[in-house]
């Protein structure tokens, strides 16, 4: 029983205690932040965005954005913020759904839309827009209104 212990510990313990060995280079020649196997802003072998990302402002120190890319492309739970911090947008992206769910808050914390976005690549560029009914909210939370877009217009308010 001991020796699983220790056996558990230092698998647990290995990554701390390597991180000089283990930081790796981006293509553009930074260093990627953190331990392995907890590294932030990684790159896969072709240099596509790779694992978890924080995108930082400025300061360096607030986040803007995060959540999860698998070889170039979003997965997961992404999460947008105000320079304040607070909350501003929440992505999830499903691997069996041709769209991405969004939700958008005011500032206050209170829910200001929700609805469904789209990404379309091409060779040339990604589009990313929004489809559908949107269900819009005031600054309290209360439902406001129906927004209608398609290919990214607004076409009906209702």
């Amino acid at each position: 029983m001991k020796k699983q212990f220790y056996v558990l510990c230092a698998f647990v313990l290995l990554p701390f205690l390597a991180e000089a060995q283990l930081i790796a280079k981006a293509p553009d020649g930074d260093y990627q932040k953190g331990n392995w196997p907890f590294r932030i802003n990684r790159f896969d072998n072709s240099g596509r965005f790779h694992g978890r990302w924080k995108v930082l402002g400025l300061d360096d120190k607030t986040v803007i954005r995060k959540g999860r890319f698998r070889h170039g492309r979003e997965r997961g739970t992404w999460r947008y913020y105000y320079p304040s911090g607070k909350l501003y947008m929440v992505e999830k992206y499903k691997r069996r759904l041709d769209h991405i769910l969004v939700k958008r808050y005011h500032e206050n914390g209170a829910l200001a839309k929700v609805g469904q976005a789209r990404m379309e690549d091409t060779t040339e560029k990604t589009r990313y827009f929004w489809f559908g009914n949107w269900k819009v909210y005031d600054e309290q939370g209360n439902f406001s209104n129906n927004e209608y877009y398609e290919n990214g217009h607004q076409v009906l308010n209702q």
